[in-house]
């Protein structure tokens, strides 16, 4: 009942009548880390919205990933959302980053309710408006900067996030943040090294200039 209660906080949801709606339908759920809630090419049964925790979400095109953004407490994937109002199939892979706890809404009544409660249409309507954003955000970064300057830019944001000049990614992992291959991550990297920007040991790459 304390994560409904934060729900309808964090949301605004003052209709008695939905909040009785949403206790008799969704669903409380805790998933692992590294479980997979949404896969790309299937119809979406369930809107999640995270209560805490964290999910990764990308399209995936043969080996390639590109990330699109993150799902954060309170949150839900807005492409997630387009498709339980339009029931079509779902256009995004979503995956927990960590342990995360979401409460899941049976998509029959996500458009319903939109019409029916203010504060429903607010959240969707300012989860398209943020989804706008990111996604235009990743667009730009994709468009208008070269891979080298969009791999540093991301050691360097993960390095000031950690407090750490220590970041802890594979190459592999580095490569399906940023939308390319594993091999032109090494390469870049090695340039790097060569110009001592970064130090590379196993799954491990310091930034010198922290």
């Amino acid at each position: 009942m304390t994560e409904f209660n934060l729900l309808f906080k964090a949301l605004g949801i003052v209709e008695k009548d939905l909040k009785t709606k949403i206790l008799n339908v969704a669903v409380l759920q805790t998933i692992p880390k590294n479980k997979l809630i949404v896969e790309q090419g299937k119809y979406i049964k369930w809107l999640a919205i995270v209560i805490s925790g964290k999910v990764r979400v990308w399209q995936a095109n043969d080996e390639r990933q590109i990330l699109l953004h993150y799902v954060n407490p309170i949150q839900t994937c807005a492409l997630s959302l387009s498709a339980t109002f339009k029931d079509c199939l779902s256009c995004i892979n979503a995956k927990t980053v960590e342990e995360t706890t979401i409460i899941k809404i049976p998509v029959r009544y996500i458009k319903s309710w939109s019409f029916q409660y203010q504060s429903w249409h607010n959240f969707t309507t300012q989860s398209f408006i943020n989804s706008y954003d990111e996604l235009l955000q990743a667009y730009s970064s994709l468009a208008f900067y070269k891979i080298d300057k969009r791999l540093l830019s991301y050691l360097q944001s993960l390095a000031q996030k950690n407090n750490s000049p220590y970041i802890l990614l594979s190459h592999s992992e580095l490569a399906k943040e940023l939308g390319t291959t594993r091999e032109v991550i090494s390469k870049i990297l090695k340039q790097f090294e060569r110009a001592d920007i970064v130090k590379l040991s196993f799954k491990q790459i310091e930034l010198n200039k922290f």
